[in-house]
C-alpha cells in the first residue's frame, strides 16, 4: 500500500466531508488529550472538538455590528421635495468571506405620501441596497436582508450608508451579520488574520481512524486564526440631513439640531468600556479605528485616542482615516468579577480655548467605528 505524505494526508481528510456544527453546545474538557493521556473517543469527546471548531467558525464575530438610536426625533428629514440624502455612515469588519448575509432592522415614523429608508452595504467592488418603503402616517419596525454572492479575500471591512427620502423620522437602526447556518467544505479565507479556516469533517476524529499530527496542527491553526477574528466594539455616526442650523420636528413639535459632525460635548460623552481579554498583548492582537472626518475650517484639528495623535488638516473635504493600534499596556482599568478588565474609550480633543466657545463646539468627526479581536 502506498504511504501518504503528511501534506497529502492533511489534504485528504480536509475534503469531501460533512462538517457538522456542535449544537447544542456541550462542555469540552481541554485536558482529555494532553501528553501522556490515553487517546479515547468516549462520549464523542474527540469528535465534538471538531464540531466545536465548526461552530466557532459559523458564529464567532457574527451578531450586531451596528446599533444606534436617535432619541427625541433628532434624525428628522423633510426637505420639502423627494431628494434623497445620505444621513449616516459606518464601517464594519469582514468576519470571513463566507459570512455574506446581513439583517437590517429600522424603526421609523413616516408622514403621508411616499417615504423611504435605504441601507447600502459596500463590500469591496460589490454593492447592495435594501429599500424600506415606509407605511404612511405610521411608526413601525421594518426589516430586510442583504446577501452578497461573494466577498473577495481583499475585503477587510465594509461601508454601510443609510439614506433617507421623503418626510420621515428614523428612531433606530440595527445591522447584524448573520451566523452561518451550515459549514461547507473547503477553506474559508478570513481577511482579518490573513489566513484560511479549514472546516473539520465529521469523520476526521471518529474511532479507529489515525490521529495524525496534521490534524492537531490544523486544530491549532484554526484556533490561532479565530483568535484574530474581529468583533465590533464601538460605532457611532453623526447625522447629515442638511439641518445644522436647527429645524422643527413636525412629528413631536420639538426644536432639533442634528449635526453633520460630532460636537465637542458629544466626544466628551462618547465613552464605551471595552474588554481587554487576557493574552491580548501577548498574542499581538490589534484594534482598528476608522473615522470619517471633514474639516472646512481654516485650522487643523488635533485629538487623541489613547496614545494615538490624530490631526485633521484645515480644509479637509472629507475622507476615511484608519488607525491600526494595540491594546494599551497601561489600562487604568477596573476588574469585573475578577475575570477581565475594561478599558474606557475616550476621544480627547485639544482645544485652544474655552470648550463652551461656540466657535469650538464642532469637531471634524462624522463617524467612528472600532473593532478588535
Amino acid at each position: 500500500m502506498m504511504e501518504l505524505s503528511e501534506e497529502e494526508y492533511q489534504s485528504l481528510w480536509r475534503s469531501s466531508m460533512t462538517n457538522s456544527i456542535l449544537n447544542p453546545i456541550v462542555s469540552l474538557d481541554p485536558f482529555l488529550y494532553v501528553s501522556g493521556k490515553e487517546i479515547s473517543n468516549d462520549a464523542d469527546a474527540l469528535v465534538n472538538i471538531g464540531k466545536m471548531q465548526n461552530y466557532l467558525h459559523a458564529h464567532y464575530g457574527a451578531g450586531v455590528m451596528i446599533e444606534q438610536k436617535f432619541d427625541d426625533g433628532i434624525l428628522y428629514y423633510n426637505p420639502g421635495n423627494q431628494n434623497a440624502k445620505i444621513a449616516c455612515y459606518w464601517r464594519m469588519p469582514t468576519i470571513s468571506t463566507a459570512h455574506k448575509v446581513f439583517q437590517i432592522t429600522v424603526n421609523a415614523q413616516a408622514h403621508t405620501g411616499s417615504n423611504y429608508v435605504y441601507v447600502t452595504i459596500t463590500a469591496g467592488a460589490s454593492t447592495a441596497t435594501l429599500t424600506l418603503n415606509l407605511t404612511p402616517s405610521t411608526t413601525a419596525y421594518y426589516q430586510g436582508s442583504i446577501t452578497f454572492a461573494s466577498i473577495s479575500n481583499s475585503t477587510s471591512y465594509m461601508l454601510v450608508q443609510m439614506t433617507v427620502q421623503g418626510h420621515l423620522q428614523v428612531n433606530s437602526i440595527c445591522v447584524e451579520a448573520l451566523p452561518l447556518s451550515s459549514v461547507s467544505d473547503g477553506a474559508v479565507y478570513q481577511p482579518n488574520g490573513a489566513g484560511y479556516f479549514y472546516p473539520i469533517g465529521d469523520d476526521a476524529f471518529i474511532s479507529d481512524k489515525p490521529l495524525s499530527s496534521a490534524k492537531g496542527r490544523q486544530l491549532l491553526s484554526n484556533l490561532r486564526l479565530l483568535q484574530k477574528r474581529p468583533r465590533m466594539l464601538f460605532t457611532a455616526s453623526a447625522i447629515d440631513v442638511n439641518a445644522d442650523g436647527g429645524t422643527t420636528n413636525t412629528f413631536n413639535g420639538g426644536s432639533i439640531h442634528p449635526q453633520k459632525t460630532f460636537s465637542y460635548q458629544d466626544l466628551i460623552a462618547m465613552t464605551a468600556n471595552l474588554p481587554q481579554w487576557e493574552g491580548a498583548i501577548t498574542l499581538n492582537l490589534n484594534l482598528v479605528i476608522n473615522m470619517y472626518v471633514i474639516n472646512p475650517s481654516a485650522y487643523d484639528y488635533e485629538f487623541y485616542l489613547w496614545s494615538n495623535k490624530i490631526v485633521v488638516d484645515a480644509g479637509e473635504t472629507g475622507k476615511w482615516i484608519s488607525i491600526l493600534t494595540k491594546y494599551p499596556s497601561s489600562f487604568d482599568a477596573f476588574l469585573v468579577n475578577l475575570t477581565y478588565r475594561l478599558r474606557p474609550l475616550r476621544i480627547n480633543p485639544l482645544l485652544s480655548g474655552d470648550p463652551l466657545d461656540p466657535t469650538l463646539i464642532s469637531s471634524p468627526i462624522q463617524s467612528i467605528s472600532l473593532w478588535g479581536a
